[in-house]
Order: structure tokens, then sequence, then C-alpha cells
């Protein structure tokens, strides 16, 4: 039995506005579960904004908010949250320092109203839709967080963010003027390394798709790492295999590659 992980945006689905998840990809994913693979998410979104056209394709589980989040079998196994105090926090040190947070808990969205972002608002209309949470106050009760993305612009003191930040979160370049914030001590690779020693299986037996910055550390952790043809540079160095990208069979070609179908 083998273990698979799939990031989410630009691997399983295209990174524009279609968010394309191939049906080639679909049939792979359940081809390797009926050979008695496993296969998880393992994603930088929080669970609640794994849409559901995407968990349709039939997944054994989920590893969500950069390994805050486990889930197996429709089990919560773990999950990592930040203290509401260090949220309120956090979200008045990136007013402070001009910083536009998107703030992912497991269950809902939220953002800061008094802070004006053209990238965050799109994707925080995204994440609304079709009747999901999104909470727009900093000062609420349900303010409250796993992880965050963020947006900067020149005028943001986005190095000043930086030496704050890193006492919580890690800091991840996303490329352009977007970061990711993960807490410290978890990653996309905790979380593998959380449902290799439940499963009591070795790491030679995973496998992870990916194509972001914020896949390097599950990529770099496993031996058998497939990097999507349109990947980021270091993304790209760091696989054992290059693919294709999402619409010309990425998924399907590298697990015929390895024996998975």
């Amino acid at each position: 039995m083998n273990i698979i992980f799939f990031d989410i945006d630009g691997t399983l689905i295209t990174n524009d506005e279609c968010h394309i998840f191939p049906e080639d990809a679909r049939e792979a994913i359940a081809l390797t579960r009926d050979k008695g693979n496993l296969a998880f998410i393992n994603t930088g979104r929080v669970y609640c904004n794994v849409d559901e056209y995407i968990r349709e394709a039939g997944f054994d589980g989920y590893v969500c908010g950069c390994g805050s989040y486990i889930r197996y079998d429709d089990k919560i196994l773990y999950h990592k949250t930040t203290p509401q105090d260090v949220c309120r926090e956090i979200a008045l040190k990136c007013r402070e320092f001009g910083i536009n947070g998107l703030f992912e808990f497991a269950d809902y969205t939220s953002i800061d109203s008094e802070m004006e972002s053209p990238e965050r608002d799109v994707l925080s209309d995204y994440f609304s839709s079709g009747g999901r949470k999104l909470v727009n106050d900093i000062f609420s009760d349900e303010f409250i967080f796993d992880k965050f993305s963020a947006w900067y612009t020149e005028d943001s003191k986005l190095q000043e963010f930086k030496d704050y930040i890193g006492k919580y979160f890690h800091y991840i370049d996303r490329e352009g003027n977007f970061c990711e914030m993960e807490p410290l001590g978890h990653s996309k690779a905790t979380g593998i390394k959380f449902l290799l020693d439940y499963f009591g299986m070795e790491v030679d037996n995973a496998y992870v798709f990916g194509d972001g910055n914020n896949d390097l550390e599950m990529m770099n952790f496993v031996k058998h790492s497939i990097c999507m043809k349109d990947g980021s540079e270091a993304a790209l160095g760091a696989a054992e295999y290059v693919t294709g990208d999402v619409l010309d069979g990425g998924i399907t070609k590298a697990m015929r590659y390895y024996g998975l179908l």
C-alpha cells in the first residue's frame, strides 16, 4: 500500500479563474484507490475552502492549513489553532505594517474590513461563495484562524512584518506580492509524517504532487516528489520527477510512471 498526497491549486486544478479539475485526474485517483492506495489532499487551504467538486473525486482524507488540520475517513485526527488573543494581535500588526491578510480557520474565513486589497477581495468573494461563512471584523468573538495568507505593496513594511511574525508563524514567499504563513512546527511535511506514523508506513511509500514554493517542505521530505511542468523554479528543482501540467494529463502520466495505476 502507498499513500499519495496532492496539492490543489496548480496541481489538481488549474491555477486560474476557471479552476478546472480534469476528468482524467479524477479517474486516476479512483483507480489508484481501487488498487488499495490511499489518496490525500495536502493543501495550504483550510478544510472549509476545499470545494465540494474537489471532494467529490473521492479522497481518503485531508491535510489542510499547512499541516494544522488532519482528517481521515471523516474523523478529525489533529487540529492546531491559534489563540484568539494572538490572532487579534497579528491582525492589528498587519494593519500597522500595511499587510492585507486572508485569515483561515478550518470552518470559515475572515478578513479585516478596515484593509483593502483587490487580490484579497477576489479570493474572499470566492471563498465566501456557495454559502461559506466569512467573518469581516477582527474584533468579532468568532475571529480566529489556523493560518493565513497575505498580500503586500511597495508601501508595506514587509521586513518588519517578517521579523514580527516569525515568533508565531513560518513565512513562505509565494512569488509576486503574495505570502503564506504556516504555524511554527507545522507544514505539509509534518502532515505527511503524522499520517505515516498513524498508518505505520515508511516514507518510501509516500508520493507527493505539487507545483509551488509552499510545496517544497513536503517535496523535500519524501523521495518520490512530483512537480507539474509549469511549477515554480524551486519546486521543479526539488522534484524527483517532472510531469505534464494540469490540462496535459500531468497527474495520470506521473501515476503511470510510478506504477500507481
